[in-house]
């Protein structure tokens, strides 16, 4: 009898001690797409341009990547350790951390170092926090997460300022030259032109050597039989049914819209285009309820895309400075015309939005597929219904066409972009040496 007390004792004990255990909790999916949206709110807030978005949108990825292939390196893509003299984690510093916590803690540290709101980053770290904690991680582990990511954040924090980011800061303003084939500023606020040595930052993967030889615009001419006259021509003449023009206006994507009343001009914070797409990834992901492996590798390289993308863009468009369809128009067809939609402050040749499109939608593609139908919610925080698509690369093309029907763009611009942006996706593809990962 005693023994049977004893044992009944002991199983008592050992049950009181089981329900008080310590549960072990990891964020996944859901909490990076969670930091995604946030971070991507805080950048419309903060109103930055679609170059400067790229860039605070791909370092906080890239943060997150690396911790994950420093603990996971079976499950996902090897990318970070192909990104030139990216630090490495510090693998001393790793008894009690979860990967994935302290993966999801550098994202947010190092969103903060990017943006301009610091307490919404703040913020967003604390309620990463706060739901560890609730969900009975232990203390101790939350610590050593929490020490892992300060110390790696400080590590790429140092390797971003080599970016060449702050050095264009202090480089001169873009001043147009009013001759009649060149960019000059345009109505209704005639803003000077944004980042003219965007050029000047440093790649990620690809190098100057991974560039598309872009087929450039007929030259220039008034003559109303010159082709460029008639590239103007066909922004001017073409008909706007309203299937175009919700195209257009669901693609707008312009960060900072200005409305002018009288004296008074309101700003206007919308999702620039890297921060579509990235909704877009984020959307894809939730939807097929893909790994955190997988959610991580699309959003990365997405964003890595994207960011090179743009570098190359920038280039073209001011080696080229192509005068915008509004400034031709005006001077050569018709002094009255507007286009549908604001004209965003830079030279014409390429389009940006088609260059990045395109390279989210070639990334996208090798990852879930060509044929991968999908449903875009994006714009419904501004009032546009839901869009569906039967591929990536419709929904990138359908990107393109809807700058030239807003009027901002000729359409060779937009098709040579849709070209250049998936050009430089598949170029980083094959840097990575990409190969699919079951889900």
């Amino acid at each position: 009898m005693k023994n049977l007390l004893s044992l009944a004792t002991l199983w008592m004990l050992c049950s009181l001690c089981c329900t008080k255990q310590v549960k072990e909790y990891a964020p996944g999916r859901e909490q990076i797409i969670k930091a995604n949206r946030r971070l991507l709110e805080i950048a419309m807030e903060d109103g930055f341009s679609p170059p400067v978005a790229s860039r605070v949108y791909v370092y906080p990825y890239l943060a997150f990547h690396a911790v994950l292939e420093d603990f996971y390196p079976d499950s996902v893509q090897r990318i970070c350790t192909q990104v030139s003299d990216f630090p490495h984690p510090d693998s001393s510093l790793e008894s009690k951390v979860d990967g994935r916590l302290a993966a999801l803690m550098c994202f947010e540290m190092v969103a903060k170092l990017m943006v301009f709101s610091e307490p919404l980053a703040s913020e967003m770290l604390q309620k990463t926090v706060a739901e560890a904690a609730s969900n009975g991680c232990d203390p101790s582990v939350i610590d050593a997460c929490t020490r892992y990511a300060e110390a790696y954040g400080n590590k790429i924090s140092a390797w971003i300022k080599l970016d060449q980011y702050a050095y264009t800061r202090t480089l001169e303003r873009y001043t147009s030259n009013k001759k009649p084939e060149s960019w000059r500023e345009t109505p209704p606020d005639y803003t000077p032109g944004l980042e003219p040595h965007w050029r000047k930052i440093r790649k990620i993967i690809l190098d100057s050597t991974d560039i598309y030889a872009c087929t450039p615009l007929p030259p220039f001419s008034v003559d109303k039989t010159s082709d460029f006259y008639q590239l103007a021509n066909e922004v001017y003449s073409q008909v706007l049914d309203s299937s175009k023009i919700k195209t257009a206006w669901y693609w707008d994507d312009n960060p900072n819209v200005s409305r002018h009343n009288g004296h008074l001009t309101t700003i206007i914070h919308k999702i620039s285009p890297p921060g579509h797409w990235l909704n877009i990834t984020a959307q894809l992901c939730q939807a097929n309820k893909t790994s955190l492996w997988i959610t991580s590798d699309a959003l990365t390289l997405t964003a890595i895309a994207m960011f090179n993308g743009i570098i190359d863009c920038w280039d073209m468009k001011y080696q080229f400075n192509t005068v915008r369809p509004v400034s031709y128009i005006n001077e050569n067809i018709s002094q009255d015309w507007q286009p549908l939609i604001q004209t965003p402050p830079f030279p014409e040749f390429t389009s940006g939005h088609s260059v990045v499109s395109a390279a989210a939608a070639e990334v996208l593609s090798q990852i879930f597929g060509n044929q991968c139908h999908f449903t875009d919610s994006t714009e419904v925080l501004f009032g546009h219904p839901p869009r569906n698509f039967t591929s990536f690369h419709e929904a990138a093309m359908e990107v393109s066409l809807s700058r030239f029907y807003g009027g901002i763009h000729y359409r060779h611009s937009v098709l040579e972009g849709n070209k250049q942006g998936t050009y430089i996706a598949r170029q980083l593809m094959k840097k990575i040496q990409f190969k699919s990962l079951s889900q």
